[in-house]
């Protein structure tokens, strides 16, 4: 398996021209605090700050608490830190907790953060995130995107698409769904994705950390390759399990609505009306900004199978 920087083109010079590292990034050593830096996305933004030698603290839920915010917990943490990464993010049935994690603890946790001195926020938000979207998790999420960014300080904001990476509770589904031969699908599966790679979202963050260039910017992180949900299930099956493509079952949405009340009971809100209105709307985007973050195009899911 290959390390995704060996995929990076070394061909002409307009691939050099596309690919060339901005220069809008400072080498000195910062402290970096990361709310959700032992999870999914947080993790490998944590190893890629650390490797360049920074200072990075990963409070835990035990010493700040997003559904119970605590200001003298928030403050005593806060001290010292020159950039907050926020990567706290939630499925939840419940509206009310999505507003807690999403909105309300982030704009209240800014205005700390600004009264310690906090230089840079980095928001891991949502494709699509938008406060008044009517979808429980993009809405809280576009809430709290704009609350931070009324706080005052600098912000950059990441609106990620579907992020391929072992461990990920999406992309562990979409794995095992690769595996069957048949597989059932609400209309066919055609709605629209641009995935992403873990490594090419965790390394913006990470890039995202130390831009100067404007006090509040929004990044969509998309991969360079669009496909419908059935291709993608099919490139996984391709390129991961090395079989052959599988057989789509079309099944009308209007079958499959009485059963997402009790799906959405049991799934605690990652299969529900919400989530199958996400994948109606697509979660697409041009990503000329993002290769210009990092520096390179970003991967396509055809080429996801052979990344680290």
């Amino acid at each position: 398996m290959r390390h995704y920087r060996d995929l990076l083109p070394d061909g002409n010079e307009t691939d050099l021209k596309v690919f060339r590292r901005p220069q809008q990034y400072k080498e000195k050593t910062m402290n970096i605090i990361i709310f959700g830096g032992s999870g999914f996305i947080g993790s490998r933004t944590v190893q890629i700050l650390k490797e360049q030698g920074h200072q990075v603290f990963t409070p835990d839920r035990r010493a700040f608490d997003f559904l119970h915010p605590n200001e003298t917990a928030a403050r005593r943490l806060l001290e010292g830190q020159d950039v907050l990464i926020n990567c706290i993010g939630i499925m939840s049935r419940h509206a009310e907790i999505l507003e807690t994690v999403h909105h309300h603890t982030p704009k209240q946790l800014a205005v700390w953060a600004k009264a310690a001195g906090i230089k840079r926020w980095v928001q891991l938000s949502a494709l699509g995130a938008d406060p008044s979207q009517s979808i429980n998790f993009v809405g809280s999420k576009g809430r709290g995107d704009d609350a931070v960014a009324q706080s005052g300080i600098p912000i950059a904001i990441a609106r990620p698409s579907v992020i391929y990476g072992r461990g990920g509770t999406s992309c562990e589904l979409f794995i095992k769904l690769a595996r069957l031969p048949l597989l059932p699908l609400p209309e066919g599966g055609r709605f629209h994705l641009q995935p992403v790679h873990l490594a090419d979202v965790a390394e913006g963050l990470a890039k995202l950390a130390f831009q100067t260039d404007t006090d509040h910017s929004i990044i969509n992180m998309t991969g360079s390759q669009t496909l419908t949900l059935a291709e993608y299930l099919t490139t996984l099956r391709q390129t991961l399990h090395h079989k052959p493509p599988q057989h789509i079952l079309p099944l009308p949405l209007r079958l499959i609505d009485p059963a997402l009340p009790l799906a959405n009971l049991l799934s605690n809100g990652i299969i529900s009306r919400d989530s199958f209105a996400l994948l109606k709307q697509g979660s697409c985007a041009d990503y000329p900004d993002f290769a210009a973050l990092l520096g390179r195009k970003p991967l396509a899911a055809e080429n996801f199978a052979d990344c680290l």
